[in-house]
């Protein structure tokens, strides 16, 4: 049972939820069909993800027994042979379901497997280009649902910007948090680089960009009550508390409270987006 709980730890059911959200959020706002594509589109992310966690905790192993001692590789629950075996494991299986939906959802996933393996092993150290394509993976669900569905729409490309940039001030807090090992283990972070008051500078800057972002849909008209009630009004409000905390200079003592804030932000944000054609 102790196994089977680190293996659950090691994929983040958190995230893999997120991803599955945002699948499903991209089909909804493309398409009022409901068929078995559509549990395959919810499939796919989630597994390419958690494959990408797994190879993220076999190369961060190391750093992990810094900043999180309690993961379950730097712990022993997990060894790094069996994490790798995770991650092909659950890449494969991703790509080839990708494969039943077209070419172009097939191409999407196998090139995120490859992507998860590039940035465990060499991206992730260079700091800001890792964190723009760990962001891209998580706006790519909402366009993998849309392409799934078969209608791309301008509706899920404003949407999945809003989640890309959402995501990368949570990479940039996240860096924040994670500044010790990075500095001992040279990875050039954003934290690094210019520093915490810095970083939290330009979280604040990014967060008014998300704000833009989230009200364009609105003033188009192609959003409805919902998402003005939760992507907008509740969402950017959690995300304004969180810059609050980060122009008051007190990002680097609440790295990780400022981070959950994000993270609700994005749930609630994402979840206005999913009930919004309801």
């Amino acid at each position: 049972m102790g196994k089977l709980r680190a293996y659950v730890e090691l994929s983040r059911p958190k995230n893999a939820l997120m991803s599955i959200l945002g699948a499903l959020t991209g089909w909804m706002n493309s398409s009022s069909i409901y068929d078995e594509r559509l549990i395959l589109t919810c499939l796919v992310p989630p597994l390419v993800l958690m494959a990408g966690n797994a190879i993220n905790d076999y190369y961060d192993a190391e750093i992990d027994a810094i900043n999180k001692p309690y993961r379950p590789i730097p712990s022993g629950r997990i060894s790094k042979i069996e994490a790798l075996n995770i991650y092909i494991i659950f890449s494969l299986l991703g790509v080839a379901l990708s494969a039943l939906l077209g070419l172009l959802e097939f191409l999407i996933a196998a090139a995120f497997s490859l992507s998860w393996y590039i940035y465990a092993r060499w991206l992730k150290r260079t700091g800001i280009p890792g964190n723009a394509l760990v962001s891209l993976g998580v706006a790519f669900t909402l366009v993998f649902g849309s392409l799934a569905a078969g209608n791309l729409t301008n509706k899920v490309m404003i949407f999945s910007s809003i989640a890309f940039t959402s995501n990368l001030i949570r990479e940039f807090v996240k860096a924040v948090e994670d500044l010790p090992g990075d500095k001992a283990y040279g990875v050039k972070t954003i934290a690094v680089r210019i520093g915490v008051e810095r970083t939290g500078v330009l979280v604040s800057l990014l967060s008014l960009v998300v704000v833009v972002l989230t009200i364009i849909p609105v003033t188009l008209r192609l959003t409805g009550i919902i998402y003005l009630s939760l992507s907008v009004i509740i969402s950017l409000s959690i995300l304004m508390v969180a810059s609050a905390l980060c122009l008051k200079g007190k990002l680097g003592e609440r790295a990780r409270d400022v981070s959950n804030l994000i993270k609700a932000s994005m749930f609630l944000g994402l979840l206005g987006m999913l009930l919004d054609p309801i």
